[in-house]
């Protein structure tokens, strides 16, 4: 089964989620990329209180600048605020981390986050 998802910047939820769900997009996947966008869980929070289908998450965070037990939380929360339609996208955290001057999560700290 294909969906269709749109990636955008986080900052603008609250207008953005309910057009994505009107438009019959199956998800919205928020940037996580600190000290650029606004805070993306904040964000998701907002997207998942105007919306009631839509799959939101993130598009993408990242080990380095977020805590495991910090982005397990919240990502939980979101499941659960959202009534099961959260997703959690990790990357390596490309744009983020250059952004604030550091290197991305080598493979094998990405693959133990």
């Amino acid at each position: 089964m294909t969906e269709i998802w749109r990636v955008a910047r986080a900052g603008n939820a609250a207008r953005l989620a309910p057009e994505c769900e009107r438009a019959a997009w199956d998800g919205l996947l928020l940037g996580d990329s600190q000290n650029r966008f606004p805070e993306v869980w904040i964000e998701l929070a907002v997207a998942s209180s105007v919306t009631s289908r839509l799959k939101i998450g993130t598009g993408v965070t990242n080990p380095v600048t977020r805590d495991a037990a910090v982005t397990a939380a919240a990502a939980a929360t979101l499941q659960r605020a959202s009534c099961g339609r959260a997703v959690l996208g990790i990357g390596r955290g490309d744009s983020s981390l250059a952004s604030i001057g550091r290197g991305t999560a080598s493979i094998g700290d990405f693959e133990l986050y």
